[in-house]
């Protein structure tokens, strides 16, 4: 006769809890790095976007140089957001965050 309770010897619970647990892998839950460089990114990203946006609304009212510069400034900042866009785990140096800061201030 088997016991509601019967209890299973330490051993082999250990072997059936480990065996179990290599053989299961959740393939929909996948681990894609950190959760603060994904803060970080994603900071990152708002930041790209607003600057973006700032630059678009910039007018024509300028020198030919400033368009040429403009236009420059405006090519590596795309190049930025696609950086940003191509990994999860992908974000900007220091220096390209530098960049980036001078720029909003300088045509906002």
């Amino acid at each position: 006769m088997i016991k509601n309770k019967q209890r299973i010897e330490p051993h082999v619970e250990r072997y059936i809890k480990t065996k179990w647990q290599s053989e299961y892998i959740n393939k929909d839950k996948k681990v894609y790095g950190s959760k603060r460089i994904n803060l970080l990114r994603i900071k990152q990203e708002k930041k790209i976007k607003a600057l973006l946006l700032v630059m678009r609304s910039w007018g024509d009212r300028t020198t030919e140089y400033d368009r040429l510069l403009w236009r420059e400034s405006f090519n590596s900042i795309l190049k930025m957001e696609t950086h940003l866009r191509s990994g999860l785990n992908h974000t900007l140096s220091k220096k390209e965050m530098n960049l980036a800061n001078m720029l909003y201030r300088k045509y906002c």
